[in-house]
């Protein structure tokens, strides 16, 4: 449930609804982690736009794209936290039973250590986006 306005698409952007959704989670599942600990740090948002441009189906998006989406909701983290974090669930719970999923929680997973370690807060963050989609947190080492 995204409130912000998204920019209008240029003719030769050939983005899908699926495509957005994926951009949403991923952003949303980034943004969680990278509040829990409170601070958003430079590695944090390094090794976000890092995972995204590992991710096969968001290829279509640019750099400026994925920045733009999670400032977007950074802002509204800052503003209205809790809004932020029922809107994140949302835009993470609407992927649920695709093949991406597993995708989004690594996504989340690489997030979270990439300040150095898996802070406990970071873990429970990962626990709570593994289950909205449906992902065996077993899937992952959650002991960095």
């Amino acid at each position: 449930m995204n409130n912000a306005p998204r920019k209008a698409l240029a003719p030769t952007d050939v983005w899908t609804p699926r495509q957005l959704e994926q951009l949403d989670a991923v952003v949303a599942a980034c943004a969680l982690i990278a509040h829990a600990d409170g601070e958003v740090s430079t590695e944090e948002r390094g090794r976000m736009l890092d995972r995204i441009r590992g991710q096969a189906g968001l290829i279509p998006f640019g750099v400026d794209d994925v920045l733009e989406a999670f400032e977007a909701l950074d802002t509204r983290f800052e503003t209205r936290p809790e809004e932020a974090r029922a809107e994140a669930e949302m835009m993470i719970r609407r992927i649920k039973g695709r093949a991406e999923t597993a995708e989004v929680a690594a996504a989340a997973v690489a997030v979270s250590i990439a300040d150095g370690g898996l802070e406990a807060d970071e873990r429970q963050v990962i626990l709570d986006i593994c289950a909205w989609l449906g992902v065996a947190p077993s899937r992952f080492d959650l002991t960095h």
